[in-house]
């Protein structure tokens, strides 16, 4: 039957759909979805043939960039989610592109300038996307949870194929606090209360002069305005976690700063273990408050120059 009003012009989907992603085609269900494509558009006065006022226009290139938020879920074989496993090995190794499939991007492939502002968009394939940061968090009263910042291009125009597949497992659970376990060589950690633990990739997107064909030359057209490379130029392992003190002040575990070899810094979050063999510490921080006493660590990784460049560099996965 025909609904009235705007109903009409409505196409219906269920949350399975509407709330989810695909991560290399696996299906991954988030909480929250940000993706757009993002391109410098202004006009100019500061060319002789402008004259005075704005007159000319000035479009740079395109890419697209996003966030991603959701709770790391397993199944009832306590097994991680395959989406979640690509996004983790490959932030940690982002040496190969991720793609994604989502319902939530409309985007403009070809070239701006020779299209009105709404003409030929499409829901395409992000074929080439890379993490630029990576969150995974846990406290004491909340789930585990992960965030990630990543950008893209889009290399040819692959229709998003999206349907959430038969074998895909609905039912599951997200990781709780008491699925979380904390060490270091020289304390068991027992009285941690939350953690974070990240990834940072420094993305460097040149962009480079194509060349233009006419339709006259009998080539087709290869200009638009999609950058052309995803670089990593610099990766980061970082994390932070507070604690309660007990009696005394913990003379023996209070962090001064500095590295510490072999201190092997452990963390597990049911399947996922993430060790920093190498920390470099910053002095722990120890306010003062009329409340519970809670102290927090920063730190960040020493590592070799090219441990970023195989697998299980600091996440490893059962």
């Amino acid at each position: 039957m025909a609904y009235p009003g705007i109903l009409t012009r409505a196409e219906f989907a269920t949350g399975l759909i509407t709330r989810s992603v695909k991560i290399n085609g696996y299906y991954l269900l988030v909480d929250n979805c940000s993706i757009n494509q993002t391109q410098e558009i202004d006009t100019d006065n500061n060319f002789i043939q402008g004259g005075p006022g704005a007159s000319i226009s000035n479009i740079q290139s395109k890419k697209i960039s996003g966030s991603l938020s959701f709770p790391v879920r397993v199944n009832e074989r306590f097994e991680l989610e395959p989406a979640i496993k690509e996004i983790i090995n490959h932030s940690q190794n982002p040496i190969n592109a991720l793609s994604m499939d989502t319902n939530h991007l409309l985007v403009h492939k070809d070239i701006t300038a020779e299209n009105g502002g709404t003409d030929n968009n499409q829901l395409l394939k992000i074929n080439s996307m890379v993490v630029s940061s990576l969150e995974l968090s846990c406290s004491q009263n909340e789930s585990a949870s992960m965030s990630v910042n990543f950008e893209g291009m889009i290399d040819s125009e692959i229709n998003s194929e999206f349907t959430v597949p038969a074998s895909f497992d609905v039912l599951g659970r997200a990781l709780s606090w008491g699925d979380c376990n904390a060490s270091r060589e020289e304390s068991s950690m027992r009285t941690i209360t939350s953690f974070k633990l990240t990834v940072t990739n420094q993305i460097e997107t040149p962009v480079f002069l194509i060349p233009y064909q006419t339709e006259e030359s009998g080539i087709a057209s290869t200009r638009n305005d999609q950058i052309q490379l995803l670089g990593i130029k610099g990766v980061k392992w970082t994390g932070s976690l507070t604690e309660l003190l007990r009696s005394g002040v913990e003379q023996n575990t209070f962090i001064h700063g500095g590295w510490m070899q072999g201190e092997n810094l452990t963390f597990k979050i049911g399947p996922i273990t993430a060790k920093y063999i190498t920390p470099l510490f910053k002095i722990s921080q120890l306010p003062l408050t009329s409340s519970v006493l809670t102290r927090t660590t920063e730190w960040s990784a020493l590592m070799s120059p090219n441990r970023p460049s195989y697998g299980n560099g600091l996440f490893t996965i059962v």
